[in-house]
């Protein structure tokens, strides 16, 4: 990194803001949601922008490692606990027939663009030098994040004289959701499926990073080529995005937390193949059935919630799971890291994310149907 060489910062300190931006933003991502829920995202998101926008810029000017831990942990808090925590809720209190393929699609664009991003601004620090490549990143919150958000989000069709889908009447709506009435937060936190979906995805958010971002590392001890190693990022991106799109067409004909529980199920049994690969055709298969089971999770989380509890306090448990899903993230590559010191292998890591991901879903399948028996 052209920033770290320049300053002659070691990785670890510049990995110090990313984790401490996520736990802030997990602790934010309540009070996003609860705001997202009586408000709308019309205000949040503009504001949100702004203050990304002027963090971007500073650090095109900053020179001293205090103003890097401020500045990147302010834009990484922005991003986990203001940006994810508004931007899905917000969608989900839109739509209820096509609420699967709405979120799917928000999760692709960002997908895309990350995939393109990455590229372009290598390009613009190798030509231009990385505090130009800061501002051109400034200019994106700016251009496409206060005045497009300001004018076209509203908090819910019922804020416009409109209905869900278009929906004129109350039992239509029932139909594509699985709760009789609408939940308070209190009623919800309450319920076993709750707790049991929460410890479930700090599961699914830990071994996501944790393996994510070491499993290169792992498949270069175990011989595979670095030309093979590289070409995964691709694979990874592309199984992705085909899973987010599969996953939303699923999530409007199929049983949510039935979807969850396959996914996490395959993403499970495909550590196998990590923890033995050690050939190019062994590396690919389990990077795409990776890439593909983890990232069709993600899309269904919201989607989740919204057809358990409702759209009325939708912002609000979704922000409550990003808490246990975002320390997840923190605490993953942290403990693939730590096992690897102890043992100078990859694999004793991998075991415990796989008896992680087991467990989750083992809680997925024990959490019941909060509406059920609810009246």
């Amino acid at each position: 990194m052209p920033m770290v060489q320049e300053f002659g910062w070691s990785r670890t300190v510049i990995s110090v803001p990313a984790s401490l931006g996520s736990v802030f933003g997990a602790a934010l991502s309540p009070f996003v949601g609860k705001l997202v829920d009586v408000y709308g995202a019309r205000y949040i998101l503009p504001l949100a922008a702004v203050v990304l926008a002027l963090s971007c810029l500073y650090m095109s000017m900053l020179q001293t490692i205090l103003a890097f831990f401020i500045t990147y942990t302010i834009i990484r808090t922005i991003d986990q606990g203001v940006i994810n925590s508004a931007t899905y809720p917000t969608v989900g209190k839109w739509f209820a027939k096509y609420k699967g393929r709405a979120t799917s699609l928000i999760m692709l664009t960002g997908a895309i663009a990350a995939a393109i991003s990455g590229p372009l601004y290598q390009l613009i620090i190798g030509e231009l030098g990385w505090r130009i490549a800061w501002i051109t990143l400034a200019l994106f919150p700016l251009i496409f994040g206060i005045l497009p958000a300001f004018l076209l989000i509203r908090k819910n069709p019922e804020a416009m004289g409109l209905a869900v889908d278009g929906i004129s009447s109350g039992s239509n709506l029932q139909q594509r959701t699985t709760y009789v009435r609408e939940w308070t937060v209190k009623e919800a936190v309450r319920t076993r499926f709750f707790w049991c979906v929460f410890v479930s995805l700090f599961m699914v958010g830990a071994a996501g990073p944790g393996i994510t971002l070491h499993f290169a590392a792992h498949l270069s001890q175990q011989g595979v080529s670095p030309v093979i190693i590289g070409s995964t990022v691709s694979v990874f991106a592309i199984s992705g995005a085909i899973g987010i799109t599969i996953a939303g067409l699923l999530a409007d004909r199929f049983n949510i937390k039935y979807l969850m529980i396959i996914g996490c199920s395959v993403a499970t049994l495909s550590l196998v193949i990590l923890i033995r690969a050690d050939s190019m055709l062994e590396t690919f298969i389990f990077v795409s059935v990776w890439g593909f089971s983890l990232i069709t999770v993600h899309p269904l989380i919201p989607v989740l919630w919204n057809n358990v509890f409702g759209r009325e306090i939708l912002g609000t448990i979704n922000g409550l799971s990003r808490v246990t899903l975002v320390m997840g993230l923190a605490v993953g590559p942290v403990i693939s890291g730590f096992i690897y010191d102890l043992t100078n292998a990859y694999q004793g890591a991998f075991w415990v994310f796989m008896a992680g991901s087991f467990v989750s879903v083992i809680l997925l399948i024990v959490s019941g149907d909060p509406n059920k028996n609810r009246k």
